[in-house]
């Protein structure tokens, strides 16, 4: 667990030339992740983002290693989930379709 904060401060301290080293302008990024344009400003200069805004940040500059690590940890859920008997059944995800299915006509 240190080694991961560790790991995570390094990645925090050099964030904000993550940004301006993207492909992306600043006005984009502020507008895909919802934080103001002039607070990203702000915050670039400080260095000092909080972790929603960092994956908000994150998921527009890099949306490819963004999903595939999102569908990984969902992947892992699963694989705990399966492993503690948590599943649904094929009968039952019948069910539910067919009922969302109803609902929408």
């Amino acid at each position: 667990m240190i080694a991961e904060i560790k790991k995570t401060k390094e990645f925090l301290t050099h964030f904000d030339k993550e940004i301006l080293n993207s492909p992306y302008k600043l006005d984009y990024i502020s507008k895909k992740a919802n934080i103001p344009l002039q607070t990203m400003y702000r915050k670039i200069k400080q260095n000092k983002f909080t972790l929603e805004e960092v994956l908000a940040i994150l998921e527009v500059i890099k949306p490819e290693q963004f999903q595939f690590e999102m569908v990984q940890e969902k992947i892992k859920l699963a694989e705990i989930q399966i492993a503690n008997g948590q599943y649904t059944t094929e009968e039952d995800m019948i069910f539910d379709v067919e009922t969302l299915l109803s609902n929408r006509k």
